[in-house]
């Protein structure tokens, strides 16, 4: 069974090479701070987010053909527009890079990010938005059923 997250192919070595230099803008070095290439790990880091948002891997594999070679000057302002006028692109690439680095637990002990939990409301809160009509609609639909397919 294939995993539920992967990436048609790997990053070449000039998709990588242009990931970890737009990482380097959007999370550089700042005082004591390193930036975002300069942690241990970070380029096994974006494999594993990049496999993450692997619903975006053409544009993301697009736009870093569109963004090779480009100096940090002139790729902080490709990103700044890429913001502005194409969120859709910058949003998945920006959250491989960001989510690379927090992947680091270096970083996430750093900035005192514990990470994603499980945290349950308490029973009567539970109650309280049962009690508020959250499922009518769900309840009002019935009942559904859909078969699994045998074998």
């Amino acid at each position: 069974m294939p995993a539920p997250f992967a990436v048609p192919r790997p990053l070449t070595d000039d998709e990588l090479t242009t990931l970890r230099a737009v990482a380097d803008v959007l999370i550089p070095r700042a005082g004591e701070e390193p930036a975002a290439t300069e942690e241990p790990g970070f380029d096994e880091q974006l494999r594993v987010a990049a496999d993450a948002r692997s619903d975006s891997f053409d544009a993301l594999t697009a736009e870093l053909a569109a963004l090779r070679g480009a100096d940090p000057v002139r790729l902080d302002r490709r990103l700044r527009a890429l913001h502005a006028e194409r969120p859709e692109v910058f949003q998945p690439l920006s959250a491989v890079v960001a989510g690379a680095w927090l992947l680091l637990p270096a970083v996430r002990e750093r900035i005192g990010y514990p990470g994603q939990g499980r945290n349950p409301a308490p029973f009567d809160q539970a109650a309280d938005e049962l009690g508020g009509g959250i499922l009518d609609p769900v309840l009002a639909r019935g009942t559904v059923y859909t078969p699994v397919p045998e074998d």
